[in-house]
């Protein structure tokens, strides 16, 4: 799908607030990114999958999770606009895919092949230098969640979570809200009745 220039804008605006680009940058970027709209339901990545692509919302909310052995599915990530999604360890190892990845309500994502964003790295370093800062946060932002999942009560979790996901939070379902915050739907519905006291 063709990609509009408003919609590459949410794109360079992101990257704008790190570096600044040069017009090479964009339309490479440009010539890179493939526009896909999601739909509610919809898997766009599956586990034991060799796909190696960077996801950017650029509006909706996606999810990525994990299914264990007895069908139950635990959420590792709510992406909306201006985050990236993937699954980390087919992008950057040769093992298949372990996550999946699926549009939570209708949304927009642009997806770039990672072998054409590391040739974009060759060309352009400063480009690489931004996305190494890219990583360097999700790292930090994982290292949170699991201190959060550790330490924190799971109302302090749930409050937690509406700051993050604000206008999302009636959107999506509540076992999925659980299984993100490592706590039951029927926790969740207790600590939901006392917070609307």
């Amino acid at each position: 799908m063709l990609i509009k220039q408003n919609e590459m804008n949410e794109l360079l605006e992101y990257i704008k607030n790190d570096i600044s680009i040069t017009d090479d940058i964009q339309k490479k970027l440009n010539r890179i990114s493939v526009k896909k709209e999601v739909q509610k339901g919809e898997i766009i990545l599956g586990e034991n999958s060799l796909k190696k692509q960077h996801v950017f919302v650029l509006n909706g909310c996606l999810r990525s999770f994990y299914r264990m052995e007895n069908g139950k599915e635990v959420t590792i990530q709510f992406a909306i606009k201006n985050w990236w999604v993937g699954d980390y360890i087919t992008l950057y190892t040769k093992n298949k895919s372990i996550l999946s990845i699926e549009g939570l309500i209708k949304s927009e994502i642009l997806l770039i092949e990672k072998s054409e964003l590391e040739k974009l790295y060759l060309e352009h370093p400063e480009f690489e230098a931004f996305q190494r800062k890219n990583f360097e946060r999700h790292i930090a932002t994982l290292q949170k969640r699991i201190l959060s999942l550790l330490t924190k009560t799971a109302a302090e979790k749930y409050s937690q979570f509406i700051n993050d996901y604000v206008d999302f939070v009636q959107k999506i379902p509540n076992y999925q809200i659980a299984s993100y915050l490592g706590i039951t739907a029927e926790s969740l519905s207790r600590i939901r009745k006392n917070y609307k006291k």
